[in-house]
């Protein structure tokens, strides 16, 4: 992990605690996010659909996107960019490292 001040990683969990294809959720600095497997990489985003108050963790993935489970809007993992309405704000994304198993995330540097 690095030294510099400017990062801030937090542990989240071991790699092995997310499953394929599902979402972990998780709440972290006033932040509702969560880590989603998909094709064996890990994305950190938020867990709130922008269209409407829904967790999008109780949603389902396919075709590297994660769906809305309250009207359906679409959301690519790589990103955050919405790929199918009623939803048109992007959701925020978040870098995470992977080392010794661990997965962390840095807040600070959001990208939405």
């Amino acid at each position: 992990m690095s030294n510099n001040s400017n990062d801030e990683w937090i542990r989240i969990c071991s790699i092995d605690e997310i499953k394929e294809g599902e979402a972990y959720p998780f709440d972290l600095k006033g932040k509702e996010l969560m880590l989603v497997k998909y094709n064996g990489n890990v994305y950190a985003l938020d867990r709130i659909c922008t269209h409407q108050y829904a967790d999008l963790s109780m949603g389902f993935i396919s075709e590297g996107e994660i769906v809305c489970p309250l009207h359906l809007a679409r959301f690519r993992l790589s990103d955050g960019v919405v790929t199918n309405p009623p939803a048109d704000l992007p959701l925020c994304t978040y870098n995470i490292k992977i080392d010794g198993g661990v997965v962390y995330i840095n807040v600070k540097y959001d990208r939405c």
